[in-house]
């Protein structure tokens, strides 16, 4: 998998995460589960003392003297009475003791020493069979020793050998008169770690097989998350070789939709920009070969004398004219598309503007014989635009309508909504073929009586720019343009 792609971020904060989660899983695990044994324990030790307590206390005096008995006190082996005739063992009762201890359903491995008012072990004379390690005796005695104030249950921990240990003291001073003074029940906690530890290797093994089958299914989930972008790096790789036709065609998930749809119109556009700059370039090598070759012929004839100096010069001068305003028409229709900022928008008085437009074009309409009627009905009303640039608008569909007016152009404006201004410009011509309609505000398009065909295209795009619309139709009565603009 490679490093810096999608598949590998979404896989390696998975397998983050995944680890994260295994540690804090086993952390927590263990605090909890040491925290449930130390409680439980505490509960089976207090359970086991309890009943030791019970048995000691209730079968006591029957193996031990009471106070003013002169029989003697069992103690530890080789003790002061240990082989005196008469002695007394309590075998049975130790029996009897260690029976209900092990009665107690319990993972510990309870056991017990039985100490006397004066701190000392109470063994039987069999002291073999209910011995203690010697080290343990020891220890907890010491601890009795520091108990004697604390008439209460206490709970201890303790190491030994390396082992650790948990026990309970209970005082029975005041419980009996046989002599009785505490009951220690203490046990290793060998099998409680072993149990933990076993608990431990379960949960590691359940946690990596659980990692392994997420990270498997991370690994395809990134996959699949991934693979649309590789088609789409595909596809737009493809762009990038101007390859425009090919269209996506993938389901994807309601998040790239969107995406996915506008790199299909981008392509779209891409292609019919890429269309049109080849037509434009087509177009104006024509416009261009044109009036070069009648220049190139007519120079050449007055070279040679094979025509007429004046007639000549006056064809070559009229098609230099004719290839310098194809000249500024491209050069503007390219500014206009490339920069921004020659737009000088300012408010202008809406009624100025169309009125200058239209005096501007009087001129030429008087010379083909066209009179241009107008009806302005906006008041007084306001735009925000470039005047230069508006002007040029609609003079340019005002002269495309001179071109194909028979005798009357119509030019009328009126508020709409209170925001807006429709201008209607109108002639009385042949109209508008419906096959030409979608076309004659392309660049370089134009009818038969057509220049250059950028005429409109300039309008198109100055009007657009003042965030209004343009279009056209085709009526009984001739052509019919229509301009929206917005009110300030």
């Amino acid at each position: 998998m490679k490093r810096n792609t999608i598949k590998w971020r979404i896989f390696k904060y998975n397998i983050i995460v995944i680890i994260v989660l295994i540690a804090l899983t086993t952390i927590v695990f263990n605090i909890v589960i040491r925290l449930y044994i130390e409680t439980d324990v505490k509960d089976q030790l207090n359970s086991i003392a309890s009943c030791a307590e019970s048995t000691t206390l209730r079968r006591g005096p029957d193996f031990f003297p009471r106070e003013g008995d002169k029989r003697p006190h069992p103690r530890l082996q080789g003790g002061q009475n240990a082989n005196r005739p008469g002695n007394i063992d309590p075998s049975k009762f130790y029996l009897s003791l260690d029976r209900s201890l092990r009665e107690q359903a319990s993972l510990l491995n309870a056991d017990y020493i039985l100490l006397d008012s004066s701190n000392k072990p109470i063994t039987s004379l069999d002291g073999e069979y209910f011995s203690v390690p010697d080290n343990i005796v020891k220890k907890l005695i010491k601890v009795v020793e520091q108990l004697n104030d604390k008439p209460k249950q206490q709970y201890m921990d303790f190491y030994l050998d390396g082992t650790s240990y948990i026990a309970v003291i209970k005082p029975v001073h005041n419980k009996n008169n046989f002599g009785l003074g505490w009951i220690v029940i203490y046990s290793s906690m060998k099998k409680v770690h072993q149990l933990q530890l076993v608990i431990n290797i379960i949960l590691f093994i359940i946690l990596v097989l659980s990692a392994l089958i997420i990270s498997i299914f991370s690994s395809l989930v990134a996959k699949k998350i991934s693979a649309p972008f590789t088609s789409l790096n595909k596809h737009i790789g493809e762009i990038a070789e101007r390859n425009f036709g090919a269209k996506i065609h993938m389901p994807v998930d309601d998040e790239l939709q969107e995406f996915v749809s506008n790199i299909n119109t981008m392509s779209d556009k891409l292609e019919s920009y890429d269309k049109a700059q080849k037509t434009f370039l087509q177009n104006a090598s024509h416009e261009f070969r044109t009036p070069l070759m009648s220049i190139q012929s007519y120079a050449e004839g007055i070279k040679y004398d094979v025509v007429e100096k004046n007639n000549a010069s006056d064809i070559i001068i009229d098609e230099t004219k004719r290839m310098t305003h194809l000249v500024e028409d491209l050069l503007y229709l390219s500014r206009l598309d490339t920069i921004e900022e020659n737009y000088r928008f300012e408010s202008l008085d809406f009624n100025e503007l169309i009125y200058s437009c239209i005096e501007r074009m009087n001129g030429i309409a008087i010379k083909s014989s066209i009179n241009i009627i107008s009806n302005i009905s906006t008041g007084n009303s306001v735009i925000n635009g470039d005047f230069e640039k508006l002007s040029r608008a609609f003079t340019n569909i005002m002269g495309n309508c001179i071109r194909y007016a028979k005798s009357t152009i119509y030019v009328s404006s009126k508020l709409v909504g209170g925001n807006t201004i429709e201008i209607m410009i109108s002639d009385d011509g042949p109209g508008i073929d419906q096959n030409e309609l979608p076309y004659i505000f392309d660049r370089f398009y134009k009818g038969k009586k057509g220049h250059f065909g950028l005429g409109l295209a300039i309008s198109k795009n100055v009007i657009e720019k003042h965030k209004g619309t343009i279009s056209a139709k085709s009526s009984n009565n001739g052509a019919v343009f229509k301009v929206v603009l917005r009110v300030v």
